[in-house]
């Protein structure tokens, strides 16, 4: 049983460590892609950006949140950042991807559900409860 106890400690400080070593290859490819984000952006004059560009600008900033928040998943591993990952998700699709009406709306309602699951069902600690006796 002792054994058993021990290759289990093993194995998770293996995945652990493994989970860090990928977050910080998902990092510095996200750092690494502000560059070309940035710079495709600059080299357009400000009053001839039009709706295509800004759109792809967004999609390009809001994939590289997505991406900023799922490292964050990954280091603190709470519900809470994992429904930060699908409001940023839900969010990218609904404004970047323009679809029917009726996958909006199933955008606002799947948008709605996750405010109310963050509202309702998560276990508050003291210092969140004051943010969100505020609400």
């Amino acid at each position: 049983m002792n054994i058993k106890k021990k290759l289990n400690e093993i194995i998770y400080t293996i995945s652990r460590y493994t989970e860090i070593f990928l977050s910080l290859i998902i990092l510095t490819v996200i750092v690494l892609l502000i560059i070309p984000v940035v710079y495709d952006f600059v080299q357009h004059p400000l009053l001839e950006i039009t709706a295509h560009d800004f759109t792809t600008f967004l999609g390009n900033v809001l994939t590289l949140l997505i991406g900023v928040e799922f490292v964050k998943m990954l280091a603190k591993h709470t519900a809470e950042t994992l429904l930060e990952v699908l409001m940023f998700a839900l969010a990218r699709q609904m404004v970047v991807v323009h679809e029917t009406m009726i996958d909006t709306l199933i955008g606002i309602v799947a948008l709605g559900a996750i405010f109310a699951i963050r509202k309702y069902l998560l276990l508050k600690t003291p210092d969140k409860q004051k943010i969100y006796d505020k609400l």
